[in-house]
């Protein structure tokens, strides 16, 4: 079941993908951070077998040129799809 966390995080991205100005809005922004911070800190602890949920995928993918050449962002992300 999602939490009520999970859905502001689903809507935060879904206003942010749908305009340039949503990933500006201070809350929108507050929001994704939070959950790429968590995501980030999931990955880093465990490094060579997290697997991300689909929800934290697409957050993640969202700031994917944050992670241009991070080889322990490239192994999550094709952890990812190796268990999709």
């Amino acid at each position: 079941a999602q939490t009520a966390e999970d859905i502001a995080v689903a809507q935060a991205l879904e206003i942010a993908r749908e305009s340039p100005d949503g990933a500006q809005d201070p809350t929108v922004n507050r929001i994704l951070e939070a959950a790429l911070a968590k995501i980030w800190a999931k990955v880093q602890a465990q490094p060579d077998s997290y697997v991300m949920t689909r929800d934290e995928f697409a957050v993640f993918n969202f700031y994917q040129h944050r992670f241009i050449g991070n080889k322990m962002a490239v192994a999550a992300r094709k952890r990812y799809w190796d268990n999709t």
